[in-house]
C-alpha cells in the first residue's frame, strides 16, 4: 500500500506522506511511488516546484519503516538502495524541491531534507539522526553533513543521536529557513510563489551547477559555473529578464527551452 498522495495544483507538484500512526515513516512501496511521481512531475510543464509535506504536525517523517527491517530479516541493502535512488532522483530533478518540516524528523527523514533544495522548518521541529540507538551506521549523513555543519557538529549529531530544533538547524545551515509553527504554511507558500515566478530553465541550470560543483574542486566548479553562465547568456532568458526589468514588468518565460 502506498502511504502517500500526489497532486498538481497551481504550478506545484505535491508529495503528501500520510502515515500519522507510524510518524509518517516511508515504506519501500511508497518510496518507489515517490520516485516514479517525481519523474512525472519533471515531465509536466505545469509543475514549477515540488513540495514534500506530511500529514499532521507530530512528525515530518521518522524515516524508514522499522517493521520492514524485521520482515526482511535485518538486511539493510534494500533500504539503503531505495533511499539512494530516491535521493539521486531528487538531486538530479530539473524542478526545485521544497520540504515543509514540522514535528519529528529522524533517520531517513533527516537524510531526505539533506537532499531537498529548500527546507523550511518549524522552529520547534525536532531534527536528528538517532540510528546509533538502533545499532545502525547511517551512510548518507557522514558524507554530507561535514560540509554543511562542520566536523565537530557532525560527530555530535551522529554519535549522540540527540536531536536539535528547527531553529538550531537553521542557525547551522542544515535547513534554509525556520519560522514559528503558526507561520510555517505561509512561509512555505511564499517560497513556492517566488520559485514559480522564475524561469524554470534558469532554475534547473542553477540547481545543476550547484550540485555538480559540490563534486569538483573550487577552481573546477568556478570554471564549470562560468561556462554554464555563458551558455545561458546565449539563450533568450537574459534578454527577457533584463528587458522586463527595464520596462518595469513581469518577465514572460513562455519560451523556456526554445
Amino acid at each position: 500500500m502506498v502511504n502517500a498522495t500526489f497532486s498538481v495544483a497551481d504550478g506545484i507538484g505535491r508529495v503528501l506522506i500520510e502515515r500519522e500512526e507510524a510518524l509518517n515513516s516511508i515504506d519501500l512501496e511508497t518510496k518507489e511511488a515517490i520516485i516514479e511521481t517525481l519523474s512525472d512531475y519533471e515531465d509536466d510543464e505545469d509543475v514549477r516546484a515540488v513540495l514534500f509535506e506530511t500529514a499532521g504536525d507530530r512528525a515530518f517523517t521518522a524515516g524508514g519503516d522499522l517493521k520492514e527491517v524485521v520482515d526482511l530479516e535485518y538486511e539493510l541493502e534494500p533500504f539503503t538502495e531505495s533511499w539512494d535512488r530516491l535521493f539521486t532522483r531528487m538531486v538530479t530533478l530539473d524542478t526545485p524541491t521544497v520540504a515543509k518540516v514540522d514535528g519529528f524528523t529522524f533517520g531517513g527523514g533527516f537524510d531526505l531534507i539533506l537532499h531537498t533544495d529548500i527546507v523550511v522548518a518549524a522552529e520547534e521541529a525536532q531534527i536528528g539522526q538517532p540510528e546509533v540507538n538502533l545499532g545502525i551506521v547511517n551512510h548518507f549523513s557522514p558524507a554530507l553533513l561535514p560540509g554543511t555543519v562542520g566536523l565537530n557538529k557532525t560527530l555530535d549529531l551522529l554519535l549522540t543521536g540527540e536531536p536539535i530544533t528547527g531553529k538550531r538547524a537553521a542557525e547551522l545551515g542544515l535547513v534554509a529557513r525556520a519560522v514559528p509553527a503558526d507561520d510555517l504554511d505561509e512561509e512555505v507558500e511564499s517560497v513556492l510563489s517566488v520559485l514559480k515566478s522564475h524561469s524554470p530553465e534558469i532554475l534547473s541550470r542553477i540547481k545543476s551547477v550547484v550540485y555538480q560543483g559540490t563534486e569538483m574542486s573550487p577552481s573546477a566548479a568556478l570554471t564549470h559555473a562560468e561556462r554554464v553562465a555563458h551558455e545561458t547568456g546565449d539563450g533568450p532568458w537574459m534578454r527577457e529578464g533584463v528587458e522586463a526589468q527595464l520596462e518595469k514588468r513581469d518577465p514572460e518565460w513562455a519560451y523556456d527551452g526554445e
